[in-house]
């Protein structure tokens, strides 16, 4: 029970009463000597038995609330750091009414708009109360109760009431730009999205048919035999082979827990896979999934669009470790559980004391598939860049990072020389990043 503003009010009036009386009862005591009860004392005693009767009263108009239900209404799957409608239905059977405020109970990584709400349930009657979640962290959301303070019919007291309420949902990442890619359907927003579309190479790629000779066509395109016995030129189109494998070997060890913004570099380069895997599907190939460095799971490549739900549930309640993590051994593994040719992509934060070991794994994983590091720089490292120097601190610190910078490029060409294809991303920038040299890739044949 809790006491509302009515009843505090209601308790101040009675302690003035009360003070009054004994104030007035001192001065009748200095002048007469007399302690006689006053006009006050009656009216005290009077308000002191309304006031018990009043409570026993409100106590029982709220003894019984177990006619009370309350069901809720959310998504099985919910975005990460976005909000969500979530409906609470309730209902109750009892032949008078109330009022009462309603709060969710919700886990700590969980904010709500909207509550707690205040709602007025007639006798047998429900009641919709609608709010909004928003998770800021990837995994199960369990939802099990919903508390209720429930107003007496006087509205003297409160009564806390906590009613069984379970729900199940999977927090998944915010794969919206996933979304927003495959909606792209024209030039103009492709290159807003950054991704670039280059005109075909036509080595290594499959026939799709055949059409009008279209000027800027090249000789090799043309159909001889088609523009001889049709009497004008006819080229072969081609089309990006399909059926290729795509596996990506995603790093969960405790360098990907640097946080460049709100998101770790674990969450942006889980968000870049997803979008990478599902324009893969799209295009035909197969997808799979690797991760590795202290939460390791495989997923076997996959054709068709809702094989990106066979990964969203695979990764949604992935976070990184504080282990490190074993290149080598992943490396090692992927090639015992996949052998055939694959284009596998290391998504990683790979420094340059790394050299040997990643040097070793990339040689691993070439003896069967086509390689390609996808590795993150810290945002940190741009920013020194662009920053004032002002004193002989500041004169090192650039230096330092100058330094650092040219070692990591060594690294880079050195894997690009070893047949590695490199990409050097801020995280910010990932997933536009990969999303453009897996055209690449499918656009030159390599794979």
């Amino acid at each position: 029970m809790r006491l509302t503003a009515q009843s505090i009010a209601l308790f101040t009036i009675w302690l003035m009463i009360a003070i009054a009386d004994g104030v007035l009862r001192l001065l009748a005591f200095l002048e007469t000597r007399d302690l006689s009860a006053s006009i006050l004392a009656d009216v005290w005693f009077v308000l002191s038995i309304l006031i018990v009767a009043l409570f026993c009263w409100e106590i029982f108009s709220v003894r019984d609330l177990a006619k009370i239900k309350v069901s809720r209404k959310i998504a099985h799957t919910l975005p990460v750091n976005s909000f969500c409608d979530v409906r609470l239905v309730i209902e109750q059977q009892m032949s008078r009414g109330f009022k009462a405020e309603v709060i969710d109970h919700l886990p700590d990584f969980c904010v709500a708009d909207g509550l707690p709400a205040k709602i007025n349930l007639l006798p047998h009657h429900q009641v919709t109360v609608d709010y909004k979640i928003k998770a800021v962290e990837r995994g199960d959301l369990k939802l099990q109760q919903c508390e209720f303070w429930v107003n007496s019919e006087l509205g003297f007291l409160k009564r806390r009431v906590i009613l069984p309420c379970e729900s199940f949902s999977k927090v998944y990442p915010n794969y919206r730009s996933i979304m927003n890619y495959t909606l792209l359907a024209t030039e103009q927003k492709t290159r807003q999205l950054g991704i670039r579309q280059r005109q075909q190479r036509g080595d290594g790629l499959e026939f799709h048919q055949l059409r009008e000779y279209r000027m800027g066509d090249s000789l090799r395109q043309i159909d001889w035999r088609a523009t001889s016995r049709l009497q004008k030129i006819i080229s072969k189109d081609y089309q990006q082979e399909r059926d290729q494998n795509i596996i990506f070997l995603l790093d969960s060890g405790r360098r990907m827990r640097t946080k460049d913004g709100d998101l770790s570099h674990f969450d942006q380069a889980l968000n870049a896979t997803l979008l990478v895997a599902s324009i893969a599907l799209r295009q035909g190939d197969a997808v799979g999934l690797k991760v590795f460095g202290g939460r390791d799971r495989f997923l076997p490549p996959k054709k068709g669009p809702s094989s990106i739900n066979a990964m969203l549930n695979n990764v949604y309640d992935l976070h990184p470790t504080n282990k490190a993590s074993d290149l080598i051994g992943a490396a090692e593994s992927l090639n015992r559980q996949f052998k055939k040719r694959s284009l596998v992509v290391i998504v990683s934060n790979v420094r340059v004391e790394d050299k040997a070991e990643l040097k070793t794994a990339v040689s691993s994983l070439k003896k069967h598939h086509l390689v390609m590091l996808a590795n993150l720089k810290e945002q940190v490292l741009q920013d020194v860049l662009t920053e004032q120097v002002y004193d002989i601190n500041d004169a090192l610190k650039f230096s330092q990072t100058i330094s650092y910078l040219q070692q990591r490029d060594k690294l880079h060409q050195m894997l690009t020389h070893d047949g590695v294809i490199a990409v050097d991303s801020l995280p910010s920038h990932l997933a536009v990043n990969m999303v453009n040299q897996y055209f690449d890739i499918k656009r030159s044949g390599q794979l």
